[in-house]
């Protein structure tokens, strides 16, 4: 049984991401409504109002080796058909916080940062051009890049990468053949942002299916990494790919309802993926691969009536933890082994 440590309440709660700013490991945290977002500390629970204004929080993330600036994508609220959303940056100056807009950019959705070179990169992706309503997917959503030599200093010039990103959902850095990578899904897979020649990026695609959110994770001990999707976009499905040869076969899924908030890592020495149902059980589940050859996994309900929106798991001082925004219950938890 794992033991459970609320530590924020947070009205409609979306966001909620672990990571290392300035030297101290914080949970951020931000509303899909009006509310403002907030940093927590993890070794005081002590929390801190980042922005006040606008909301509608889906990204939340340091600039690498910067320990005064954040970067989170605000404003986009639902039903998902507005065109105030865009990326901001969030800057500590003596203890006290300011927020800007830096780049508006209707719809935009999800963004990382790569660091290559000694200069970082910030991806952003958008749902779409433009929504006449929530189930108008008619005009493609973008990828856009924006080079962050000096986030104090920079324009935020965005280049174009990719104009036919249907229902993104998933962006997330993980390592490709040896190579630290921004991978994003959608209707048309997922896909592997890389340097590429000339000092500019390339994409290539990894998966064809339709996927909502995604994680790659050797979760059989055999040194290969798996694929733990959700299928399709919001989907229906969790499913485990591993790849034979140059294909990847399914091994494994179960049913989901409004799947969202897939991660995966390492917690208390095994592979694991957490994913939530936004609809009908609201649960937070816990998958364990016990024989992928024969399709064992257990799968364990961390918590029920949740609706997780985003979780992450992560390790803190030695312990290792499962973040979870939960947003029925208005609040952003910890999970771990006492």
């Amino acid at each position: 049984m794992l033991k459970k440590l609320k530590v924020l309440d947070l009205p409609c709660v979306y966001t909620a991401n672990a990571f290392v700013f300035g030297g101290r490991s914080l949970i951020g945290a931000g509303s899909e409504k009006t509310d403002p977002s907030y940093l927590v500390d993890l070794d005081t629970l002590q929390s801190a109002e980042v922005a006040r204004a606008p909301g509608g929080m889906m990204s939340f993330l340091p600039v690498p080796e910067d320990p005064h600036h954040l970067v989170s994508v605000m404003g986009l609220f639902p039903p998902f058909i507005s065109r105030e959303s865009g990326i901001y940056v969030h800057s500590n100056q003596g203890g006290s916080w300011h927020t800007r807009q830096v780049i508006d950019l209707p719809f935009s959705h999800r963004c990382e940062i790569l660091r290559h070179g000694g200069r970082n990169h910030l991806f952003v992706a958008t749902v779409s051009r433009h929504k006449a309503n929530p189930t108008d997917w008619s005009q493609p959503g973008e990828l856009y890049h924006v080079d962050l030599a000096n986030v104090t200093d920079c324009t935020w010039k965005t280049t174009l990468l990719k104009n036919d990103l249907v229902r993104n959902h998933g962006m997330i850095k993980t390592v490709v053949n040896g190579i630290e990578s921004v991978c994003i899904s959608g209707e048309t897979g997922i896909f592997a942002i890389q340097p590429g020649p000339a000092g500019g990026w390339k994409l290539t695609r990894l998966f064809e299916s339709e996927v909502s959110e995604f994680a790659f994770i050797d979760l059989d001990g055999d040194g290969v990494d798996e694929l733990a999707t959700i299928e399709p976009f919001h989907g229906n499905r969790f499913v485990i790919h591993k790849k034979i040869g140059s294909v990847w076969k399914e091994q494994f899924s179960s049913p989901l309802s409004f799947g969202h908030g897939l991660s995966a890592g390492i917690f208390y020495g095994q592979p694991v993926v957490v994913v939530g149902n936004r609809t009908g059980p609201e649960t937070l589940e816990l998958h364990r691969v016990r024989d992928l050859a024969r399709g064992l996994v257990e799968t364990t309900v961390i918590e029920e009536h949740a609706t997780p929106t985003q979780t992450k798991v992560f390790t803190h001082h030695g312990r290792d933890y499962i973040l979870s925004a939960n947003q029925l219950r208005n609040e952003v938890a910890l999970y771990y082994q006492p």
